[in-house]
Parts: structure tokens; C-alpha cells; sequence
């Protein structure tokens, strides 16, 4: 099972999340003018506040990583569940 899922997955992540990315792009495109706007300002208060700003945007990249990835499989997952029955 664990093969079916990561080979469900990797499709996934090739085939489909692209095309549905597009959809959100000039959106996302926007948040990322913006995250860096306001690290560049944050990071021009002080040196040490240019390190923790650098550090939160790694965590909540991680977060983000693990949220997509478990919506991933829980979609992949429903689709199995799904072509059972």
C-alpha cells in the first residue's frame, strides 16, 4: 500500500498540483511581494531581527510543507476509498 500511495503522490505532485497552482498564482505572486516587503522592513530594524525573521519564514515554511502534504494524501486517500466501492 505504501508503494500505491507514494506512486499516487508523486503523480499527484507531477500532474495535477501544477494546473491547480496556475489557478492561484497572480495570488500567490501578491502574498510573495508582500512577505518580502515586510521582511525587508522588519530586517531593517535591527540585525538580529533579520536572523529571526529568516528563521520564522523556515518554520512556517515547514508548517506549510506538512499541512499540503497532508491534504495531499488525504485527497489521495478518499480517491482510493472512493474506487472501492
Amino acid at each position: 500500500m505504501e508503494t500505491l500511495l507514494e506512486a499516487l503522490t508523486q503523480y499527484a505532485e507531477e500532474n495535477l498540483v501544477v494546473r491547480y497552482l496556475r489557478e492561484y498564482a497572480p495570488q500567490i505572486q501578491t502574498a510573495q511581494l508582500r512577505e518580502e516587503r515586510l521582511t525587508e522592513k522588519l530586517a531593517a530594524l535591527a540585525p538580529e531581527t533579520a536572523e529571526h525573521v529568516e528563521q520564522l519564514k523556515n518554520e512556517l515554511s515547514d508548517v506549510y510543507s506538512c499541512r499540503e502534504q497532508a491534504f495531499l494524501l488525504s485527497g489521495i486517500s478518499i480517491g482510493l476509498e472512493l474506487g472501492r466501492l
